[in-house]
């Protein structure tokens, strides 16, 4: 393996070959003309983000966005996930606010993912160097990522926002794949600024304020400059609750036809974890086993044979049933509302600091230091909790429970009464298993997540002989957060609490009151546990990350060797050394329970919430790299048809501690055929590191919410077959290789002749991604692969001659056939009886063999699955200058995603990605996505307006049959869509457009307390657009349309300058 100083050594050596055939080029070109005067109008050069070579017209070689201060002004974006969500590569917010399950990154986090790929794959620096990760990984495409929370980045004191839709693995190392977000700040502002902005929905709620608080000046002598900002943001909490169209989770009503029915779950997202409440009755074995069946002495009418029953409304109050309610009628209420409690986005309060500072040490040499401190706390809020046997284990309400409608205090043997004269009904009293149970009676849960980041820079910069440029520095940052769910429910006390005998002090988990009337027993009222009870199991969940980031870089950028016609090859070369490491800790029981508690070692004591053991890794990088710009045409040479033309070369090696080495190059081709007229292309190789999460993560049990059993659902009528939690177990893969990319990009620059001001740019871009790290599928996939296997092999026996009743599937076993990535229980009496009905009714091709109820899920990773994007960016700009009206700036920008899918592993058909939400990163990838602004200046007074558009996509949630399909007359809204080998007919999510405009007014007034004074006044979703449609719990896509669901909101800033 070689030395990362070795290769420098031979790139430098590369580029030096580079440098002596352009010399001998030089040789040969023709001499200038001697009869002209050099026309002396010098541009600086400088450095854009994708390349550390110095040049003029770096902003155009490269296919680079750049957003300045009339940009953002235009967005008029709260805080940086906004606006960066505005660009049109941006596919979505795959980490945001709107999240509240405890499993994943909640609070004041925002990650964004350019051209549908996971958000890890965008690179986001500060003044060109990286920050530290999000300490909470989430999952996309079913594999953890660790990503840049961007909410940590300044709102003030930004020069501009560099967007490079490009790969640069070659300049910056790993997750340069899909490009980089640099945010520059200023460092030469003198003088205060002190801005401050309110903003309200037009509902009322989800008020926020900022106030951001700027000084810069210079000392000593002007040999040094300090810039220092400060920013506090307070913003309260919305709820869904409080949205007309998603304040009820049956969204059927405003779906179309097959989907506007309740009995239809694909819009009705009302779960079955019910306040009502879903039960059986049997006996607990020594072991702890629970079998179901119905008592001797209870009536058929309230529970089946096997035990079950639920408590259900009915038209007089509360009552029993044996069978699984209806989503129709009296019994639709049963099924709970899950929108009532969640949060569009939490309260937060952030804190974020910022100080720069340079000193002139010599003429030649400039010292700097760069702080940032950042600090938030959200408030975040869900339902109250729930218990499903078949995620969270085993929890029986002994007979002796004097809340149990079939226990000692309601049955005897003999029908003898109480000891209080109270009356008992003639049966064997029973356990009760709780099925799935929402107790409504505790409190929402309430987690409160605090986030901390701290970053620190320190280095050196100067110049050296005439051209070149140096630059040094130390970086160290680090990440925290803490996420602390009040009021959690431990497991072992919950069950503590229901053996209780004594009625002050044990747990009711029916939430009613029971009395013997009538020879049967019924339900009397409601019931709410007293705090004293509550209190006996309930404990705050607390989960703590942390991520750091160290590093020492090196570089130098200059003229390596003067050429023909006034041209030079310009080179830059560096090293880097970082150092990573990430943890993910919770205290015993919270994480997993300790081995000496009596409890699972491999589980937790937490309900709703999955067990994981701490993880704890860290890795060493060590990297080098080169580039070299080689203008062969340009400045006082011409070509004909060649005004210009540049060539560029850059690699990078990279050695990580944990999984070996990997050298990345760039190549690049700028020509300018008319000077009016840019040509560029480019071809980049690129690489995704494994991240800490992804390799480290020791084994989880994770819950999968409401994912049904495909399989069985149709067969047994459980909820707990239905839409229900899922047990999964994952671990990290110490094996994984790096994701290997191929990126080529051709482009073109064109400033309008004769037409002052306007100028025209198309893109055409692609990146093929090998060795994408995947998981084996997400809980519902492999449960549908389960059931395609299941089915097969079904098929198979039945040919062979087997009767449906004979054939087994292994169940249970090791010789399981089924999908190896769910593992289910034995068959018992009760499954052989529902399938055994099912089956009756069925010909023999619609026929299900037995199987057992899912246990848990497994989930692994590996480099296994391949992917293909490509498309076309187009934009315009018209700049009018001054006329008597003013000055109009024109702006539009486009993305055409022309193709986008992937392989999920070797011989596997193809997915097809584009135009839908497949790709479970979060957000779709439509075909169109745009911008179009237009703002206007003249004197005091400035306005803007600017629109925003996405496509319609294809709802994976979403689908029908072909008979369904051409029985209402090929709807529009309904898509056949070719994935996986299979054509689907799936519902087409609408498209969108959202409008924002502004006003401001810089106040020229005499007095000086109103000097210096600008008001602004904007408003976001002018037109109070509502999100489209979508299969999500919600209604809509939060990582798409967080921002449009709040509606139309009102702002006014005022900016003060002293």
């Amino acid at each position: 393996m070689n030395h990362p100083l070795s290769l420098l050594s031979r790139l430098a050596f590369g580029a030096a070959l580079t440098a002596s055939a352009a010399a001998l080029v030089a040789q040969s070109a023709p001499p200038l003309p001697s009869g002209r005067e050099e026309e002396v109008v010098r541009l600086d050069a400088f450095t854009v983000t994708g390349s550390n070579v110095r040049r003029v017209e770096s902003e155009k070689a490269l296919p680079v966005t750049v957003m300045r201060s009339e940009d953002m002004e235009l967005r008029d974006a709260s805080q940086p996930a906004d606006l960066l969500a505005a660009l049109p590569q941006v596919t979505g917010l795959p980490g945001n606010e709107a999240a509240t399950f405890g499993a994943t990154a909640r609070g004041d986090n925002a990650n964004i993912s350019l051209r549908g790929l996971p958000s890890s794959n965008t690179l986001v620096l500060l003044d060109g160097r990286r920050l530290v990760p999000h300490p909470i990984s989430q999952t996309e495409a079913g594999v953890p990522t660790l990503s840049t929370n961007v909410n940590q980045l300044p709102n003030r004191g930004v020069e501009r926002v560099e967007v490079l839709r490009d790969g640069a693995s070659s300049i910056y190392g790993t997750d340069a794949v899909t490009g980089v977000v640099n945010y520059i700040t200023r460092r030469d502002y003198v003088g205060t600024e002190l801005v401050t902005r309110y903003g309200q929905t037009e509902i009322g709620d989800g008020r926020e304020w900022r106030g951001t608080l700027t000084h810069g000046r210079a000392f000593a002598s002007g040999k040094g400059h300090v810039q220092v900002v400060l920013d506090v943001y307070d913003r309260q909490a919305i709820f869904a609750r409080d949205r007309d169209f998603m304040a009820e989770a049956d969204m059927s009503s405003r779906a179309p036809a097959p989907w506007n029915v309740s009995t239809e779950t694909t819009f009705n997202a009302r779960s079955a974890s019910s306040a009502y409440g879903f039960f059986q009755t049997g006996s607990v074995a020594a072991d702890g086993t629970f079998t179901g069946k119905r008592p001797s002495g209870v009536s058929s009418t309230l529970t089946s044979s096997s035990g079950n029953f639920y408590l259900v409304p009915t038209t007089t109050g509360v009552g029993f049933q044996t069978s699984s309610p209806s989503r129709t009628g009296i019994t639709s209420t049963y099924y709970w509302n899950n929108n009532t409690y969640r949060v569009l986005q939490p309260r937060t309060t952030r804190y974020n600091g910022f100080v720069n500072a340079t000193y002139d040490l010599t003429p030649q040499v400039t010292l700097f230091a760069d702080l940032n401190a950042y600090h938030a706390r959200s408030v975040t809020y869900r339902e109250p909790d729930a218990l499903s046997s078949s995620s969270d284990g085993t929890f029986v309400v002994p007979a002796t429970n004097p809340w149990n409608p079939f226990g000692t205090r309601y049955w005897h043997v003999t029908g003898a009464p109480n000891a209080d004269g109270t009356a008992r009904l003639t049966g064997t009293p029973s356990a009760v298993l709780i099925r799935n149970k929402r107790f409504t009676d505790l409190d929402d849960r309430i987690a409160t997540v605090t986030n901390d980041a701290f970053r620190g820079v320190f280095g050196a910069r100067g110049r050296l002989l005439d051209t070149w440029t140096w630059e040094t520095a130390a970086l160290h940052s680090i990440g925290r957060t803490r996420d602390d769910e009040a009021g959690a429910t431990r497991k072992s006390l919950l069950q503590a609490a229901l053996n209780q005998t004594d009625p002050t002090l044990a747990f009711n988990p029916f939430g009613r009151t029971f009395a013997v009337q009538g020879g049967t027993i019924a339900v009397t009222g409601d019931y709410a546990n007293p705090e004293s009870v509550q209190q006996t199991f309930r404990s705050a969940f607390v989960r703590e990350g942390e991520t750091g980031l160290s590093s020492l870089d090196v570089r130098a950028s200059g003229e390596a060797l003067r050429l023909w016609g006034g041209n030079a090859l310009g080179m830059a070369f560096g090293a880097e050394y970082r150092y990573e490491r990430y943890s993910d800790y919770r205290p015993p029981y919270a994480g997993l329970n300790p081995a000496d508690s009596g409890l699972d070692p491999t589980d937790n004591d937490f309900l709703s919430f999955s067990a994981n053991a701490n993880t704890d890794g860290k890795r060493h990088v060590a990297a080098v790299y080169v580039e070299t710009v080689v203008p062969v045409v340009g400045r006082d040479f011409r070509l004909p048809l060649v005004e210009a033309l540049e060539f560029s070369v850059s690699a990078r090696h990279e050695r990580y501690t944990d999984f070996g080495s990997t050298t990345k190059p760039k190549l690049g081709v700028t020509w300018r055929p008319h000077r009016r007229l840019l040509v560029r292309a480019s071809y980049n190789e690129g690489f995704h590191a494994p991240n800490l999460a992804q390799l480290f993560t020791g084994t989880l049990n994770r819950i999968a919410v409401s994912t049904t059993d495909t399989y069985r659902s149709a067969v047994t009528g459980l909820t707990t077959d239905g839409a229900s939690n899922r047990r999964t177990v994952a671990s990290g893969n110490r094996e994984l290789q790096p994701e290997e990319s191929i990126g080529k990009s051709v482009g073109v620059v064109w400033e309008v002749p004769r037409v002052k001001g306007l100028s025209l740019g198309a893109d055409y871009w692609e990146i093929r991604q090998t060795d994408v790290i995947a998981s084996s599928g997400t809980a519902a996939e492999n449960i549908s692969a389960d059931s395609v296997s299941l089915r097969a092999a079904t098929a198979a026996a039945l040919a062979q001659g087997a009767g449906i009743g004979s054939i087994d599937l292994g169940s249970g076993s090791a010789a399981y056939l089924g999908d190896a990535s769910v593992v289910r229980l034995a068959v018992t009496d009760a499954d052989r009886a529902a399938f055994a009905a099912y089956n009756a009714t069925r010909s023999p091709g619609n026929q299900r063999a037995a199987v057992g109820a899912i246990d848990y899920v497994r989930i692994t990773y590996f480099n296994r699955a391949q992917q293909f994007v490509n498309g076309f960016d187009v934009d315009a700009t018209y700049r009018l200058g001054r006329t008597p009206l003013g000055s109009f700036t024109l702006a539009t920008t486009w993305t055409f995603l022309n193709d986008f899918h992937a392989y999920n592993a070797a011989g596997a058909a193809r997915t097809e990605l584009r135009e839908t939400n497949n790709s479970a990163v979060g957000g779709a990838s439509p075909k169109w996505r745009g911008t179009a602004a237009l703002s206007w200046k003249r004197g005091a007074w400035g306005a803007g307006v600017s629109a925003y558009y996405i496509g319609h996509y294809i709802d994976s949630g979403a689908d029908t049959t072909a008979a369904t399909y051409e029985a209402l007359g090929r709807p529009s809204y309904i898509v056949p869509f070719l994935t996986n080998g299979v054509t689907e007919y799936r519902y087409q999510v609408d498209d969108s457009i959202s409008t924002n405009a502004f006003v401001t007014y810089r106040i020229t007034a005499r007095q000086a307390w109103l000097r210096d004074t600008t008001v602004r006044v904007g408003v976001i979703n002018a037109f109070n657009a509502i999100p489209p449609l979508s299969s999500d719990s919600r209604g809509y896509d939060p990582a798409l349309y967080n921002q449009l669901a709040r509606g139309r909101t009102w702002s006014v800033q005022l900016t003060r300058k002293f």
